[in-house]
C-alpha cells in the first residue's frame, strides 16, 4: 500500500466513523449516545472475556472480546441501520428469512423480532457458530432460528476459512486454519426446500458477488422479495443483472419514511449520494412492489432526496 493510498484509507476511516456517530446520535438522541459511550469505555476497560448488550428493540447478543465485539450497538444500545426500520415498516406474518453470513446473530435474533415463521440462519466460523447458537437459545428463538454451519459461495465443495481478528470480517481464504463445507445458495435452498423467502440478507465481508452468482438460478426466478446486501464495488455488475429480473434498488431513509430508488449501477450513482451514510443497499422484486411495499412506503428517485 502506498503511502497515498494509506492516507486515503485512514481519512476514509475517520470520515465513516465521524458520519456513523452522527448518525446514530441523530437515531438515538444525544442521552443515549453517552450512555453508550460509557458502556463502551467499561468493558474496553474491564476487557472480560466475554459480555453482552441489551438492545432496546428485545433481543440480547453475547459476544466474546474483543473479537466479537459489537461497537455500534454497545455505542448506540440498538440497530440503527435503515434497512432494519425498513422491515418493521413492511413485515408480514409467515415470513421466511435467510441471513447469510450471520456472524454472532444481529440480523438473524433482529428478525425474530418480526412476524416470521422461519429463519435460516448461514454462518461457516466455529467461533461464530458458537456465539449465535448461545444468542439464539439466549433469546427463546429456537423454535424458529436454525443454524447451517456452511459457507454460500459460487461452487460446491471444501474451503478453507480464515477467521480474523474481527471475526466479522472473516472469510473464504487459501490460508484460513478451518475447512469448511461451501454450498451454492440455490442447491442449498433446494435442499431446504425452500422455493421462495420474504427476506435475503447477504453480508460476508466483500464475497457477496460469489453468493449473488450462486443463487442467480433461485433469484432469477423471483425467490426472494426482499434482498439486503452489502454495498461492494464487485456487486455492481451484479445489481445490474438482477434488476433485468425484476429487481429494484433502494435506500430507505426512515425520517422521511421514503425509499429513494437506484437507478444506474456505476460507483458514482450508487455509492455518492446515499441518503444516510448506509452500509446495505437494499433490492426489491416489483412482485413484492406491488404487492405490499408500494403501498405503504412512497419510491422517489435518488435525486430528489434532499437531507
Amino acid at each position: 500500500m502506498t503511502t497515498m493510498s494509506r492516507v486515503d484509507f485512514a481519512f476514509d476511516r475517520v470520515r465513516n466513523v465521524h458520519d456513523k456517530l452522527r448518525w446514530g446520535v441523530k437515531a438515538v438522541g444525544v442521552g443515549a449516545t453517552l450512555r453508550g459511550a460509557g458502556r463502551l469505555g467499561s468493558l474496553l476497560l474491564r476487557r472480560p472475556r466475554h459480555s453482552e448488550v441489551r438492545l432496546r428493540c428485545g433481543p440480547v447478543l453475547e459476544f466474546g472480546f474483543p473479537e466479537q465485539v459489537p461497537y455500534a450497538l454497545l455505542m448506540f444500545g440498538d440497530l440503527i441501520d435503515p434497512e432494519y426500520n425498513f422491515l418493521r415498516r413492511v413485515a408480514r406474518p409467515g415470513w421466511i428469512v435467510a441471513d447469510v453470513g450471520a456472524a454472532i446473530g444481529q440480523f438473524t435474533t433482529f428478525a425474530a423480532t418480526l412476524p416470521c415463521s422461519a429463519i435460516h440462519a448461514f454462518e461457516p466460523s466455529a467461533a461464530n457458530i458458537e456465539a449465535l447458537q448461545q444468542n439464539i437459545a439466549r433469546n427463546s428463538v429456537s423454535h424458529i432460528a436454525h443454524v447451517h454451519p456452511i459457507a454460500l459461495s459460487n461452487v460446491e465443495g471444501e474451503a478453507r476459512f480464515g477467521t480474523a481478528a474481527k471475526t466479522w470480517v472473516s472469510g473464504l481464504s487459501a490460508n484460513g486454519e478451518e475447512i469448511v463445507p461451501v454450498r451454492t445458495l440455490t442447491a442449498e435452498f433446494e435442499r431446504l426446500g425452500l422455493t421462495h423467502v420474504s427476506v435475503l440478507k447477504i453480508n460476508v465481508a466483500g464475497f457477496e458477488p460469489g453468493v449473488i452468482e450462486g443463487g442467480e438460478r433461485f433469484l432469477a426466478n423471483g425467490g426472494a422479495d426482499i434482498l439486503v446486501l452489502l454495498l461492494g464495488l464487485p456487486s455492481l455488475p451484479w445489481y445490474a443483472k438482477l434488476a433485468e429480473y425484476g429487481y429494484r434498488f433502494f435506500y430507505f431513509h426512515p425520517g422521511q419514511n421514503t425509499l429513494f430508488e437506484v437507478t444506474a449501477f456505476d460507483p458514482a450513482s450508487v455509492l455518492d449520494h446515499r441518503p444516510w451514510p448506509a452500509r446495505h443497499i437494499l433490492a426489491v422484486h416489483q412482485r413484492a412492489i406491488d404487492a405490499y411495499v408500494g403501498p405503504i412506503l412512497p419510491i422517489r428517485a435518488l435525486s430528489a432526496f434532499q437531507p
